[in-house]
């Protein structure tokens, strides 16, 4: 596989957020790369989400191999032109669950990752509660706390019933403007999402627990753009 040092190095940017280089698993130390000619995904994992980029490169019938994350950086630090050849090992690669045909569909607006973005420094992500380490997204919008002050930012989400979604570091160092999907469906006793944008994919479980009522902390008359003593400490 050959591919530009920039596009390499704007892979990683992303997907070194997934990456666990401290994990005594190989596969969630680096970065597979699988695909045939016009169409190849770089993806990572940590085990519980996994984060797929289509990719400009140009491979030679099909490739799926695994690099390690610290020989990518290496490899894009040394290179000397402006083009790496790529070449790894194959591995057993955790299986993407598909998404079912009765998951629930909805556009994401070309605004969502940057409403993100501004959302985000709200978010404590020491929180011992998973669920508010997370983001809230409901038919009123995308929804933080500290557990101390919120933020809720209106955005047309045609959601029947709220879904709260992991921190999303990936989909932040992305940087993406573009309109895009959201698919949520229940597996088993758990809850999976999908946030596809453009040539991004990020693939995940919620987090466990109830996010807080958080719509009796507004007062009505307060505009729906707002940060507030957030007092309900449900655990």
């Amino acid at each position: 596989m050959r591919i530009e040092k920039k596009v390499l190095n704007d892979a990683l940017r992303i997907l070194g957020k997934m990456v666990c280089q401290t994990s005594p698993a190989k596969v969630f130390r680096g970065v597979r790369f699988v695909g045939t000619p016009g169409d190849v995904l770089a993806m990572a994992t940590d085990g519980e989400e996994q984060v797929s980029l289509r990719i400009d490169a140009e491979v030679e019938g099909a490739e799926d191999f695994f690099v390690e994350y610290r020989v990518l950086r290496e490899m894009v630090r040394t290179a000397k032109g402006s083009r790496i050849e790529l070449k790894g090992r194959k591995v057993e690669y955790p299986a993407q669950e598909a998404v079912p045909a009765d998951a629930t569909v909805v556009e994401l607006p070309v605004e969502f990752a940057e409403l993100l973005a501004s959302a985000a420094p709200i978010i404590n992500r020491n929180e011992p509660r998973a669920v508010l380490r997370g983001v809230n997204l409901s038919k009123d919008g995308i929804t933080v706390t500290d557990g101390k002050q919120l933020l809720n930012l209106p955005c047309s989400l045609a959601l029947k019933e709220l879904i709260t979604i992991p921190f999303p570091l990936a989909l932040l160092a992305a940087r993406l403007h573009d309109v895009g999907t959201l698919a949520a469906w229940t597996s088993g006793n758990s809850r999976s999402f999908q946030i596809t944008i453009g040539n991004f994919s990020w693939l995940g479980k919620t987090p466990s627990g109830t996010y807080p009522n958080w719509k009796q902390v507004i007062p009505p008359t307060t505009h729906s753009i707002t940060r507030l003593p957030f007092t309900n400490r449900h655990r």
